[in-house]
This record gives structure tokens, sequence and C-alpha cells, in this order.
């Protein structure tokens, strides 16, 4: 058996003909039309006003912390329990990061918390949609409405999940999303986008996003934040078939979930129509169960081995062990399925049934 957690192998023989055409085009073609391109596809599929891509997701939150003039001192309310991307963005800008726990049932922002961490100094809030379950968004545009705050999506893991018939992405009038090829929606190197939905802030996140340049006239200091050409005509390709990926994730999710039901294991049951970015199951001894998969031919990841507050890069926010139970109890029980389209149900099974074997 030889099941790897990443599909990027046979994402590109999948859609080798495409891909290898695309790569020619980029070494003998300049397409300077390939950016716009994937910005307005990207729209249309979303249902949203203009798009803004970009290299890096640290890079696009970046720019969104400078268009809302994020400073030294503002507050930034966010999840222990993420890739850190956001929280060291928000550090170089000078802000202070808030940690708020999670909710064990969808690894989201807890809302009631998140309203007792809002002080004065509360500038925006960026609930984590780990996994392709996003937060409670509704509740959270109410509160920092209340409290005029903004809230930045952070879609990074939800590209193509819906809340109540709306994608991830619309949910806020701003919000992140990845392309790293990892994502449900990747290109075969980095790559990101933002949406901002006022115009003004829009037109001017185009200008940081260049060097601070308009045309050949530098206007503002900006950053180097440009997607290359080649990851977006591999992204804008792998858009058009994003819909099927996506219904054949969770056709798999949903033969995990029939599989292991016999088992006291809390399979994943989301209340919105996610993209099962990923497959989480909370386990007693998930290195264990990992090294016995892998000897097996099976890999599978471990995203946190500790929430960001445990890690000595943070540890000047003088947070400690027990702050963020929930948090905590995820990181270190979490282990992560091969979950991706390019999957047969036959390694779907397989890998549910050594599961149920080790653990039983």
């Amino acid at each position: 058996m030889n099941i790897k957690f990443n599909p990027k192998e046979r994402q590109y023989q999948a859609h080798k003909e495409a891909i290898d055409k695309l790569l020619s085009e980029s070494i003998t073609q300049t397409d300077s039309a390939a950016i716009t391109t994937l910005e307005k596809e990207l729209s249309n599929y979303l249902g949203t006003d203009e798009m803004i891509v970009c290299n890096t997701q640290f890079n696009a939150f970046m720019i969104l912390f400078m268009v809302l003039d994020l400073k030294a001192g503002d507050e930034v309310i966010t999840s222990p329990l993420s890739s850190g991307i956001a929280v060291q963005a928000a550090l170089f800008m000078g802000a202070k990061v808030v940690f708020v726990d999670v909710l064990e049932q969808n690894f989201t922002l807890d809302i009631e918390q998140v309203e007792d961490a809002i002080t004065e100094r509360t500038k925006l809030l960026i609930p984590v949609s780990n996994f392709g379950n996003c937060a409670d968004m509704e509740a959270l545009n109410t509160i920092a409405l209340q409290h005029n705050l903004c809230v930045i999506e952070d879609a990074s893991e939800s590209f193509g999940s819906c809340v109540k018939g709306k994608k991830s992405l619309q949910l806020s009038k701003l919000a992140t999303t990845s392309f790293h090829p990892d994502m449900p929606l990747s290109g075969f190197g980095n790559g990101a986008a933002l949406y901002i939905e006022d115009k003004e802030l829009r037109e001017k996140a185009r200008i940081l996003r260049s060097q601070g340049k308009e045309g050949s006239h530098y206007i503002s200091l900006g950053i180097e934040a440009c997607m290359d050409q080649i990851q977006a005509k591999i992204v804008t390709h792998r858009l058009l078939s994003v819909d099927d990926d996506i219904k054949l994730r969770q056709a798999f999710a949903l033969q995990y979930n029939q599989t292991l039901a016999s088992t006291s294991l809390n399979t994943p049951h989301f209340d919105i129509e996610s993209n099962f970015a990923y497959y989480p199951l909370l386990v007693s001894q998930p290195e264990t169960l990992a090294e016995t998969l892998y000897q097996k031919g099976i890999e599978t990841k471990r995203p946190f081995n500790k929430p960001l507050h445990l890690h000595s890069a943070f540890s000047f926010m003088s947070y400690q062990i027990g702050d963020f139970p929930v948090s905590e109890k995820i990181a270190s029980s979490l282990i992560l399925l091969p979950l991706y389209a390019e999957l047969t149900t036959k390694e779907v099974q397989a890998t549910a049934n050594e599961v149920l074997n080790i653990l039983l």
C-alpha cells in the first residue's frame, strides 16, 4: 500500500497534459493577463467583487493590515490553533495578538470567549476556518458591528466551503485564502488571494502588492507580493474542477465516517457544506497511530504538535499551559487522514480499516 498524505504527485498525473502545456507556455511566452484572468475567475466562482491574488498568505495578511492601518498596540483576536501566519504578520506590524480558545466540535473560535476578550484597543477579529469548517461568521460580524471592529476570515483551508448557500471568502467584508500545495485549490508552488469589499481599500491593496507602484511610479511604500504567472495559470486551471474535487472529498469523508461509526471516535460532523480540506480525528495516541499507519504505507499528518501559545517564539506573550485547554487537547490528540480527490474508494476503505484494526 502506498497512500501519501499530499496529493501533489497524483494531481500532476491527473492534469499532466494541461500543466505541461502551461509550463511550456510560461517559459516561451509572457502572459500579462494571467493574473487578471485568475482574479476574474475567482470572483465569478465566489460571487464577489474583484479578488486580488498575491504570492503568499503571509503577504496577503500584511497587505490587509496595511490598508486597515493596523498600528503598534492595536489588538488582534484570533485562535492559537492555526498555522501562525496571521499571528506572525500581526506581530510584524507591531500589534498585540490576543488568543481565544476554540470549540472542540468544530475547531473554530468560541464566540462567547471572543466577546470577553474585546477591549478598547481591539481592532480586528481573525477567525480561522480549520479543516474546511467555517466559524460562526454571522455572530462574529454582529459582534464586530457592535464594537466597530473588522473581521478577516482566515479561509486558507475553506475555499469552496459554504454556509447557508454562501461561500467562504464572502462571509465577511475581508478574507484571505491560500493556494499552497496542501490546500484544496492549489498551484504547484505558493500563492494566495484576498477579498476586500471596499473598492477604495481594494485599489490601495493592489498598489501595496506591487511595491507601492502605480504603473512605473512609486506612490507609497509597499511590498513585493505579486503572484508568479505560472502559478496563476495553474490555479485557474485547477479552479475548473474544484467543485468536482470537493464532491469527491465529501464522499470520501462520509465513507470514513461510516466505517469508523462503530468506534467511540468523534468523527467530523460539520454544520456547513464543508469542502473537507482534511479529515481530522482526535485519538488518545496520535503519534502511535501515525507511525503504525506509516509502516503500512499510509501517510498521515499531525498539523499541530502544540498550539501557538506554547511555542517558544511566542513565549513573550506570557501565556501558560492550561490557558486554552480545548486547543491544547486538540493539538495533543489530532491526526489527519489522507483525503483528496485523487484517492480511490478502495484506498479510503483500506485506510479506515487499518485505523479500526489499530484502535480496536
